[in-house]
């Protein structure tokens, strides 16, 4: 499944790429991280609690930075994570693409391609689409709380 999300952080494009890049302080401002430890060079073992309709789930994986441009402000991470009690896995491999804004202002996009396996897969596209664009703004809003505690 494809899912395109965009928001914005009350920061320029220079200070917004030095917080995405560095990983363990953006990787808190997504909600329900729970924990996230280096594991190599950008390699990063990651537990996630999330509440997905009807199921509660506690997703054990690792997120790998695989590309980085700062030319283009884009930045490539693959993430896998499973939930064993509930029988199901995620595949990530996501773009983000910083652009200006306006002033005083980045704009993300985040272009994510998808796979639910197991009971995830059941849960439906609409549901999904939804809890990524809830879970993208809270991590803006977030992102924009560090930028102003700075």
């Amino acid at each position: 499944m494809r899912l395109e999300n965009t928001c914005l952080i009350p920061t320029d494009l220079a200070t917004a790429w030095d917080l995405i890049m560095d990983i363990p302080r953006a990787a808190a401002c997504v909600p329900g991280l729970k924990e996230i430890t280096p594991e190599g060079e950008n390699r990063f073992r990651a537990v996630l609690q999330a509440r997905v309709g009807p199921m509660g789930l506690n997703f054990s994986g690792t997120v790998a930075v695989i590309e980085t441009d700062e030319a283009r402000g884009e930045v490539r991470v693959q993430v896998e994570a499973s939930d064993r009690r509930v029988g199901g896995a995620i595949k990530a491999d996501m773009t983000v693409k910083l652009t200006n804004g306006g002033p005083g202002q980045t704009q993300l996009s985040f272009i994510t391609e998808t796979t639910f396996m197991g009971k995830l897969g059941e849960l439906g596209q609409p549901l999904m689409h939804r809890k990524a664009r809830t879970t993208i703004e809270e991590f803006a809003k977030n992102l924009g709380k560090i930028i102003q505690d700075t």
